[in-house]
């Protein structure tokens, strides 16, 4: 044991002391800041001009979205005059007795001058009354042109406002008055609470207000939380098993320890460093809680579990990423071999969100129980109330437990053939081979 301490803090020591352990520690935070720095800045710089034609074959709308967009423009300006948002030039184009075809055509030949951004149609039949039994699509709609259809500001702003302007209109052919009727209509606002208790004094508890944060961010910021430490940290043992490999560092080390005491002590500084990383990243997270008034929603129940999964994954794709390496004798070698790997770690990646807008369905139990997704996400569910059943939470464990096992022996006995291996780099078919060997 010894020897395997010995081992673990050589790797802890090279690991933190290294150059890109600390820009590595910087780089994350302070990429995740300045992301959404720059997402936040970039959505309220959208000052742009976008000067669009409407084409209204109704009549009416075309007043009322000259007069939207006015105020629109007005209230995208501060009172220094100072532009806050886009500013949407609307320009009335008659219909005339020109064919639609032609109309079109010339409009589009502007947008691709640069004169217009974009063509809004409004059909002519846009103020009558579908049929009951009318479907959608044989309804009204407007058509909207342009070269660029990523743009979502003025399309929204264009179905809202001329949306508006024809329910208006039909309302007011009915004999109904506009605003009150949407007054009427007018959805009626819902609190989202937990369930009432009995109090031990017997009185019936207030339910409290869920808060969405508590309810759906936190969880899913802990999992990914733990996804990012997990891949910081596990494919830099391949790195250094290769390293050590065609240096023929390896040699040297296995004449004093054995091929399992030296994947040992590897997995154990990187826990060490995992566990450093999610130590200042879980005391960063909380301050910054506390400085946001946050602080009370945290669930202080979590961080056992998220140590225990943390320590499970890093264990699991560690001892994966070691054996890989050892295999391999060229980093380039190991890329080919290292997708399956990848794909195992980032499957939970691509069910988290069904898992934690269903948290209790057969495929969230399913996939929470597969042992290479179970770190994620049983603990995904587990921090969405009221968690899973506690039987669910045993088997997963037990099942993650035991795979874990399996691959630090698998692992151990991969390394005891591959480090000595020169040359060739093995495919899954040799090692499944040393593996089953005796």
């Amino acid at each position: 044991m010894r020897k395997v301490l010995t081992i673990a803090i050589a790797e802890f020591e090279q690991a933190v002391r290294s150059r890109a352990f600390i820009i590595g520690l910087l780089a994350v935070p302070l990429l995740m800041t300045g992301a959404f720095f720059v997402q936040s800045l970039t959505a309220r710089r959208d000052t742009s001009e976008r000067r669009f034609a409407i084409v209204d074959r109704t009549g009416v709308v075309a007043p009322v979205l000259v007069e939207a967009a006015r105020v629109h423009n007005a209230e995208a300006r501060t009172a220094a005059g100072r532009v806050t948002g886009p500013q949407f030039l609307p320009e009335v184009v008659p219909p005339g007795t020109q064919a639609p075809e032609q109309l079109r055509l010339s409009l589009s030949d502007r947008v691709r001058r640069g004169e217009l951004f974009a063509i809004v149609e409004i059909p002519a039949d846009a103020m009558a009354t579908a049929a009951p039994d009318a479907r959608e699509e044989d309804g009204p709609r407007l058509q909207y042109f342009t070269e660029y259809p990523t743009y979502q500001a003025l399309p929204e702003w264009l179905r809202r406002e001329a949306s508006r302007a024809v329910a208006d209109r039909r309302l007011s052919k009915l004999g109904a008055d506009p605003a009150e009727t949407r007054r009427l209509l007018e959805p009626i606002p819902m609190d989202r609470k937990g369930l009432v208790v009995r109090t031990v004094e017997g009185r019936v508890s207030e339910a409290e207000k869920v808060d969405a944060l508590r309810a759906f961010a936190m969880p899913a910021f802990t999992m990914f939380l733990l996804f990012g430490l997990v891949m910081s940290s596990a494919p830099q043992l391949l790195n250094s098993v290769i390293e050590e490999k065609t240096s023929r560092i390896s040699e040297v080390l296995l004449g004093s320890v054995t091929a399992f005491e030296l994947m040992l002590g590897k997995l154990m500084g990187s826990v060490a460093v995992t566990l450093l990383l999610a130590t200042i990243y879980v005391g960063g997270g909380l301050l910054i809680a506390a400085q946001a008034d946050y602080f009370g929603l945290i669930q202080w129940g979590l961080l056992p579990w998220f140590a225990f999964f943390l320590l499970i994954a890093i264990v699991m794709y560690g001892a994966m990423f070691i054996a890989i390496g050892a295999a391999c004798s060229e980093v380039k070698d190991a890329q080919g071999m290292m997708m399956p790997a990848l794909v195992l770690a980032m499957f939970p990646l691509f069910l988290w969100l069904q898992v934690a807008q269903n948290p209790d369905s057969m495929m969230s139990t399913a996939v929470s129980m597969f042992p290479f997704a179970t770190p994620y996400l049983m603990l995904l569910r587990i921090a969405i109330p009221p968690g899973p059943p506690a039987w669910q939470v045993i088997v997963a464990v037990l099942g993650a437990l035991a795979l874990t096992l399996a691959m630090v022996w698998a692992a151990g006995r991969v390394l005891r053939v591959g480090l000595l291996m020169q040359g060739k780099t093995a495919n899954y078919r040799d090692m499944a081979r040393w593996i089953m060997a005796r």
